[in-house]
């Protein structure tokens, strides 16, 4: 047993070292370098045929994102009047923030801090969902990556926000923003400008 683990180890360690005497530059998945406790992922770099290919995919995904126009049963655009059990928590002139006391506080097993319905003018304008905790924000973060493809980290740093990752269809764009000092992360659904 010992001599397999050690072929196995040496294998590893040339094939490592090899990797690393190439003249190829490795390339980090930008969403990947999000700040973490965790081993980064070195990917090789990517062939023509391989990058259009993943650009394809990542299209079709945001594709995915523009089309459900919104979020679980409710689409931007929608006028207030549909939404039941609401209740307004801020107002501000023709803003208002409301929450749905129907609304199951939970996303694929992973739990949610709030949704929160954004409305202008009485029509829903944008749609925050807040995570507990940095793990279950990133937890959450693969999911939505699992779902409209890895997004972009936007590389502005702010005071504000530690981290931040948008996915920008045509219609709908998504953010995700992470803040390490409160040990959380949050969700933001809104229309693209036209």
């Amino acid at each position: 047993m010992r001599s397999a683990a050690a072929i196995i180890f040496l294998f590893l360690s040339t094939g490592l070292a090899a990797q690393a005497q190439s003249d190829n530059q490795l390339a980090i998945n930008p969403v990947d370098s999000i700040k973490t406790d965790s081993i980064q992922v070195v990917e090789k770099p990517l062939t023509e045929e391989e990058l259009l290919e993943k650009a394809r995919i990542e299209k079709l995904l945001l594709e995915k994102l523009d089309k459900k126009y919104g979020f679980r049963d409710v689409q931007l655009g929608t006028h207030i009047k549909f939404f039941k059990k609401t209740k307004r928590e801020w107002q501000e002139e023709d803003d208002y923030n409301c929450r749905r006391a129907t609304d199951k506080l939970s996303i694929n097993g992973m739990p949610l801090t709030e949704i929160v319905y954004g409305f202008h003018k009485g029509r829903l304008n944008h749609i925050y969902i807040t995570a507990p905790g940095i793990e279950n924000s990133r937890e959450l973060l693969r999911y939505f990556q699992s779902v409209y493809g890895p997004g972009k980290l936007v590389y502005e740093e702010t005071e504000e926000f530690d981290n931040m990752v948008e996915w920008a269809g045509k219609k709908v764009i998504l953010t995700y923003s992470e803040v390490a000092s409160k040990k959380e992360g949050f969700f933001h659904f809104f229309a693209a400008d036209k």
